[in-house]
């Protein structure tokens, strides 16, 4: 397993005790304010997006070249432990193009590669999906592992044809919409009948994901943060060499 550098730990550190200060008050704002006076003896105030109001939001700086990728891996075990508490979680990757897919998607899914093994010590055994395979995820699928969804953002815009079919009703997704609460019901998206769209972007707001953004200085705008709130994340954890 690829040891991790001094600073990789370091930043892993800090994010683990801001979520832990996030479960402890359940306050994003409050919890990065008194976390950086902690990790940098200056208190921070916390940029809360518009459209995620409350949402634990954090970007964590790795310069170019620092194996933000690697980081990346482990942040979701952190996540998951420290605020999401739960063994199984799903996570939605962003990365800012087709060509940085294909190469995630395939360095995650190497069983001999650093990033498998991050994986592999931090959540066990992980389900790695494409776009195209999330469509047809199944529940037992979600609930029996931790699953990563690697994706573009623009494959989430509705001029996009795979972005169309990510928020339309699927019959291939019902076994998801079962024995739901009714506070999870009241927060899914409808059709005009009332009735709830078995789409898969209704599946993630089910699913609470853990979002990683790759090379976040690329997403910061309006249209793409109001794209990742109707996924209703846990957490969004990005990463950048040149963060805003």
């Amino acid at each position: 397993m690829l040891v991790l550098k001094d600073y990789q730990e370091w930043t892993l550190d800090a994010l683990i005790e801001y979520f832990k200060e996030c479960s402890r008050t359940g306050d994003a704002n409050v919890s990065f304010y008194s976390i950086t006076g902690n990790t940098i003896g200056k208190n921070l105030a916390y940029n809360q997006v518009e459209e995620l109001p409350g949402l634990p939001f954090i970007c964590l700086r790795i310069p170019t070249g620092g194996g933000k990728t690697i980081v990346a891996c482990h942040s979701i075990g952190v996540a998951a432990k420290e605020l999401v508490q739960t063994e199984n979680p799903t996570i939605l990757w962003l990365v800012p193009s087709n060509a940085i897919l294909s190469q995630t998607i395939n360095a995650l899914r190497n069983r001999n590669h650093p990033y498998y093994h991050a994986l592999e010590s931090t959540i066990g055994k992980t389900n790695v999906l494409d776009m195209e395979q999330a469509l047809y995820v199944k529940r037992a699928q979600l609930e029996s592992e931790a699953t990563i969804i690697i994706t573009t953002m623009q494959s989430f815009r509705v001029e996009d044809t795979l972005g169309r079919r990510v928020y339309r009703n699927s019959g291939e997704l019902m076994d998801h919409f079962t024995g739901l609460q009714p506070h999870t019901v009241q927060s899914l998206e409808k059709g005009e009948s009332g009735n709830i769209i078995h789409s898969l972007a209704n599946v993630l707001r089910i699913r609470r994901p853990i979002v990683i953004v790759d090379e976040a200085h690329n997403s910061r705008t309006t249209l793409s943060f109001e794209t990742l709130a109707r996924f209703h994340p846990s957490c969004i954890i990005e990463y950048t060499a040149t963060p805003a």
